[in-house]
Formats: structure tokens, C-alpha cells, sequence
């Protein structure tokens, strides 16, 4: 069963992958330098947003996000015990 969803979700895989070749196709030959400005804008989006990613790591367990490593704030005033109270 789990070679026949393999196959299943390959097929339907490769359907999307020909059928937004053959739209991205048409709009090329039809509006050539709206696509061309369009998939540029579009690339420079997408960079951005990688760049804004947070860094992770995946392993068997699933994708993990590491925390922020936040610096610890200093106090600004360090009060020092007088020596001064009885």
C-alpha cells in the first residue's frame, strides 16, 4: 500500500510540475517582459525571505528552530553592599 501512495503522489507530482511549465510556457511567449520583470521581483522576494529565516537543523525527529541566543542584559546601576550599615 505504501509503494502504491509512492507511486500516487509521484504521478500527481510530476502533473503539477508539467502543468505550471506549460502555464509558465504560455505567459513567456505571450508577455515576455511582464514575465521577465515578474519572475524577478518574485526571485528577489523569495531571496529576502530566506535571508529572514530563522537558522534550524532536521533530523528523524522533525524540523527544529534554534532558539535565540539573547544576550544577558547588564544592570546599569550595580548597587554595592555598603560597609557603612550596622
Amino acid at each position: 500500500m505504501k509503494k502504491v501512495k509512492s507511486v500516487i503522489g509521484f504521478i500527481f507530482l510530476v502533473g503539477v510540475c508539467v502543468t505550471s511549465l506549460w502555464a509558465e510556457y504560455n505567459l513567456a511567449v505571450r508577455f515576455a517582459i511582464m514575465f521577465s520583470v515578474a519572475s524577478v521581483a518574485g526571485l528577489l522576494a523569495l531571496s529576502g525571505a530566506l535571508l529572514r529565516a530563522p537558522e534550524g537543523y532536521e533530523n528523524e525527529n522533525g524540523f527544529h528552530i534554534r532558539a535565540c541566543r539573547k544576550q544577558a542584559r547588564r544592570p546599569r546601576h550595580i548597587l554595592a553592599m555598603s560597609s557603612s550599615r550596622s
